[in-house]
């Protein structure tokens, strides 16, 4: 892949080379006769049809426009599940060869090397959420008690997503110039989960990185301001929430307290459950993760009560009628409290609750001694506890 990328720009210097004042993308699509190809423009707070054209027995289009001021994404569709996303430069004369019932996977680019880094970065992340979703399907036919193969698998699909964070970063420090790095940095997997994390310092560097070098190329461009304004927002957000930490400590302060209130609208606190080994666990009716989680917390629940474990499950919903229902549906009989402000809970920005299923593990004193432990590592916890 190293070789890959440093031959693309080599094969597209001349062909990027020309001083048309118009940007073209055409091209010829088998199988699509009658069919309405849209060419869309990807802005970043919506997609904007920019041209169509009914494809008809040859299936040659074109489509042209004046030439671009900064590197731009594109998507060429039939609909919203049949598309492929080209990076346009100024005014290259991008050709797309393809066929009509799955575009993304039959097309071939020329003459634009930002939209072959968009195919490539496709083509890994098609590959990396194959390999986990397979790991995923692996995991839900074992026993409920085959641990070792659990913590196998478990390690497997960590090893899977940190060798795509890693070629993402690879990515970015490779062509740091290049809105393609701006594209992967913001990659999801299925369920639209972010691969890269701008509040984990490691992940951090690489937002930082292109945001600093984009804004030095592109200083007027909308996407490169967004950018470099989110980066800046995370930084001042982890610094006032370093300095609060450090007060704590300072003033040797304990956890911090919640109290929020029940479906029945009684209030329990927190502090209250001091004496028991407490999972803190943050959810919400909507998140398919969360509801998942708690059918395994059901299943430790039942095993644990009896010797003093407790699970404060705080929602972060909106709907009582949702948080209640959720609560019936998933049989939840512990504390369950929310104040209803989704991601505004006071409760989730106490804990720095960044996204759900999240939980912390509170000792009888009231220690934090575990964060964020699921599945058999919660399970492995509560043995040595009890």
């Amino acid at each position: 892949m190293k070789h890959l990328l440093l031959i693309l720009p080599l094969a597209f210097a001349l062909a990027s080379c020309n001083l048309s004042n118009e940007y073209k993308i055409s091209g010829e699509i088998d199988n699509g006769k009658d069919k309405t190809l849209i060419l869309e423009r990807i802005d970043l707070a919506q997609n904007v049809v920019v041209d169509s054209v009914k494809l008809n027995d040859n299936g040659r289009f074109s489509f042209k426009g004046k030439r671009l001021d900064e590197p731009t994404f594109f998507r060429l569709r039939f609909d919203s599940k049949n598309f492929i996303t080209l990076l346009a430069d100024s005014s290259e004369h991008i050709e797309i060869v393809a066929n009509t019932p799955n575009l993304e996977d039959s097309y071939t680019v020329k003459n634009s090397l930002g939209s072959n880094f968009i195919k490539i970065l496709n083509r890994k992340l098609k590959l990396t959420r194959q390999t986990l979703d397979s790991l995923t399907n692996l995991y839900g036919t074992l026993a409920v008690d085959d641990r070792v193969r659990k913590t196998m698998i478990e390690r497997e699909y960590l090893e899977a997503l940190n060798d795509h964070k890693k070629f993402i970063g690879s990515f970015v420090m490779q062509n740091p110039r290049s809105f393609a790095s701006y594209y992967a940095l913001f990659q999801e997997m299925a369920g639209g989960t972010m691969v890269m994390n701008v509040f984990d310092k490691n992940d951090q560097v690489y937002f930082s990185t292109l945001a600093t070098s984009l804004n030095l190329f592109y200083p007027e461009s909308e996407r490169v301001k967004h950018l470099y304004q989110y980066v800046l927002q995370v930084k001042t957000i982890q610094k006032r929430e370093e300095n609060i930490q450090q007060l704590l400590s300072t003033a040797q302060s304990s956890i911090p307290e919640i109290n929020e209130t029940t479906p029945d609208g009684n209030s329990v606190s927190l502090k209250s459950q001091q004496g028991k080994i407490v999972l803190l666990s943050f959810w919400a009716s909507w998140d398919a993760a969360s509801r998942k989680e708690n059918k395994n917390l059901k299943r430790l629940y039942d095993k644990y009560k009896a010797k003093g474990f407790e699970i404060y499950q705080v929602s972060l919903d909106q709907s009582k009628i949702l948080w209640e229902n959720a609560i019936e549906q998933d049989q939840l009989s512990w504390i369950n409290v929310s104040d209803l402000q989704r991601n505004g809970a006071p409760a989730a920005r106490a804990y720095n609750v960044r996204s759900i299923p999240a939980n912390y593990l509170i000792s009888r004193d009231g220690d934090i001694i575990g964060k964020d432990l699921f599945g058999t590592m919660l399970e492995e916890k509560l043995d040595k506890l009890f």
